[in-house]
C-alpha cells in the first residue's frame, strides 16, 4: 500500500509521460538496500534478531505518518520532500531485511525451512493483491494521506505484535572482528556455499531486469494500453495473485529446490514478461501479470530457499543482507536504466520495447545458467 501510494503520489505531481519522476522515487526506496544492506546482515548476527524488527518497524510507522502530514496539509506537496520521506522509509526496510529473514528459520524444525519461508512469501504477496487493492480508490481520489496513515496504523500494529512473537535464541560467535571485517567472513563463508553465490547473482539480474519494470507500468497502463494512469494499481495486484501462488507451489513441492530449478523458472518469467509487453488491452496485460507473478515469486522463493538452506545460522544475517542487496538494493539500477531507455529524455525506445528488451534479457540468462547449475550441489549438501 506505501509503494503504490507513492507511485501514484509522484505520477499525480509529474508531468504527463514523465517516467524518471516515477524512476526516482525507486531510487529513493531502494538505493538505502545497497548502502545500509551489509551493515544491516551484521546487526541481525550480533544483536537479538527480533529487537531489530521491531525498532525498524517503528521507524517505518513514524516514516509513514510524516508523508500522511505533508499530502494532508498539501494537495501538492514537493516531490523533494515526498522523495526524502520515502528514502527514510527505504532505510527502515533495508535494516530490517536480515533480521527478518533470518527470523522465520529461527522459528521453525530445520525440516520446514521450505515452507516457512514460502509462507513468508506468500504472506508478504498478499499485500501486493489487498495493497493496490485498497490504494486504487485513494489513488483516484487524491486523498493519499489516508494511504500512508493505513500504512503507518499497520505498521505500528505489527511492532507491537512482534513483542508477543517467541523464537529460538540464535549463537552469537564471539569474535574480534569489527564491522567491516564481519561483512568480509560472510561474504567468503557465501562464496564457500557454492550455490549461495550464483543464487545471489541470479537474483540481482532478475531484479535489475525484472522487478524494476514496475516502475514503467504507470506510464505503460496510459500510453500503450489507453488507460488511466490510476488503473497500474490493478496489473500490481495481479501480480500479487500469481505471486501468492508461486511462493505456495514452491513450499508445498517435495522437490528440493536447486539452482536449475530457480534459473529456469526465471526463463519462464522473461517469456512472460515479454507477453505483457505485447499486450493491447488491460484484461490481456492482468492475464499475462498473474503468470509473471507466479513464475517471478517461484523463482525467488526457490532462490531464498537454497540460500537459507546452505549458510550456516552464525552467518545467515550477513549472507541474507547479500540476498536482500540483489534483490532490492539493485532495483533502483534497472528503474534507472529501464527509465531512461523509455523516457524521451534518453533512449525513447518507449515502454514496449524496453520491456521487450528485458524480456530478452532474462530468457537469455535463465537458460545458460539452468543448463551450466545441472550439477551444482543443494541444500542437503551443506548439514550444518
Amino acid at each position: 500500500m506505501s509503494h503504490v501510494t507513492l507511485q501514484g503520489l509522484v505520477e499525480d505531481r509529474a508531468a504527463d509521460g514523465d517516467n524518471l519522476a516515477v524512476t526516482w522515487l525507486f531510487v529513493a526506496l531502494f538505493v538505502p538496500q545497497l548502502v545500509i544492506g551489509p551493515f544491516a546482515g551484521v546487526l541481525a548476527d550480533r544483536l537479538e534478531r527480533r529487537r531489530v524488527v521491531v525498532a525498524c518497524y517503528i521507524a517505518g510507522a513514524t516514516t509513514a505518518a510524516a508523508l500522511a502530514v505533508l499530502t494532508a496539509a498539501s494537495d501538492a506537496p514537493p516531490l523533494w520532500a515526498v522523495y526524502l520521506l520515502a528514502l527514510a522509509l527505504g532505510s527502515s526496510f533495508s535494516f530490517i531485511g536480515p533480521s527478518a529473514g533470518a527470523l522465520v528459520v529461527n522459528s521453525v524444525h530445520a525440516d520446514d525451512v521450505a515452507s516457512a519461508i514460502s509462507m513468508q512469501a506468500a504472506v508478504q504477496n498478499m499485500t501486493r493483491v489487498a495493497g493496490p487493492i485498497l490504494a486504487a480508490g485513494i489513488i483516484a481520489s487524491g486523498r493519499f494521506h489516508l494511504g500512508f496513515a493505513g500504512f503507518a496504523l499497520a505498521t505500528a500494529t505489527a511492532a507491537l505484535l512482534m513483542t508477543r512473537v517467541e523464537v529460538a535464541p540464535h549463537e552469537i560467535v564471539p569474535d574480534s572482528l569489527g564491522v567491516f571485517g564481519r561483512m568480509a567472513v560472510g561474504f567468503r563463508h557465501a562464496r564457500e556455499r557454492t550455490p549461495a553465490v550464483l543464487a545471489i547473482a541470479t537474483v540481482a539480474v532478475a531484479s535489475v531486469f525484472g522487478v524494476a519494470h514496475t516502475a514503467l507500468i504507470p506510464s505503460f497502463t496510459s500510453e500503450v494500453l489507453g488507460e488511466d494512469a490510476g488503473r497500474f494499481g490493478v496489473i500490481v495486484a495481479a501480480t500479487g495473485i500469481g505471486a501468492i501462488v508461486g511462493a505456495l507451489t514452491v513450499g508445498y513441492s517435495k522437490r528440493e529446490p536447486s539452482m536449475t530449478r530457480g534459473a529456469a523458472s526465471l526463463f519462464l518469467y522473461g517469456i512472460c514478461l515479454t507477453g505483457f509487453a505485447m499486450s493491447e488491452t488491460l484484461a490481456v496485460a492482468v492475464a499475462w501479470q498473474v503468470v509473471l507473478g507466479f513464475f517471478y515469486f517461484g523463482t525467488m522463493t526457490t532462490l531464498q530457499t537454497l540460500v537459507q538452506q546452505v549458510v550456516a545460522d552464525d552467518m545467515r544475517g550477513r549472507v541474507m543482507s547479500l540476498f536482500g542487496i540483489a534483490w532490492g538494493g539493485l532495483v533502483w539500477v534497472g528503474t534507472l536504466i529501464l527509465g531512461l531507455a523509455a523516457d524521451s529524455r534518453g533512449l525513447d525506445l518507449g515502454e514496449r520495447t524496453t520491456l521487450l528488451s528485458t524480456g530478452a534479457v532474462l530468457m537469455v540468462y535463465g537458460a545458460v545458467v539452468s543448463f551450466a547449475s545441472r550439477s551444482m550441489p543443494t541444500g542437503s549438501s551443506y548439514p550444518d
